[in-house]
């Protein structure tokens, strides 16, 4: 895992819809109410930011954007491989046509949950 100070381009805040306790540094969405974010859960949502805090439901989430972020990893990222949502809202490596690519991972895991740094910059679709 890296050593170097990852450095976000902004923080800002948006209400948990859900508890987001276990889930700092998930990758998150826009939830169906306004102003509200939930957990990715898939390689083709539409990923806003990184959870960079552990809100309870109904609390500020502050949401990273841009820059190089921590975020939590599946078990199989190397660096250099372009990552995607997981199922669980962590990084996981794609080279899958239509993924929605959201940057570069840094470093790699070696178990599911490591913290990793990834260039951040989401909404490109991986082309094979």
């Amino acid at each position: 895992m890296g050593q170097a100070q990852t450095t976000p381009g902004t923080l800002y805040s948006l209400v948990s819809s859900a508890s987001l306790a276990s889930k700092q540094y998930y990758m998150v969405k826009l939830a169906s109410t306004a102003g509200e974010v939930i957990v990715g859960a898939a390689n083709t949502d539409a990923i806003i930011g990184v959870v960079y805090n552990d809100p309870a439901a109904g609390q500020e989430a502050q949401i990273a954007v841009g820059g190089v972020l921590k975020v939590a990893g599946e078990a199989s990222v190397s660096a250099g491989n372009w990552v995607t949502c997981s199922s669980t809202g962590r990084a996981k490596a794609t080279t899958t046509d239509g993924d929605v690519v959201l940057g570069t991972a840094l470093d790699a895991t070696s178990s599911a949950g490591d913290i990793i740094r990834v260039v951040f910059w989401p909404g490109r679709l991986y082309i094979a």
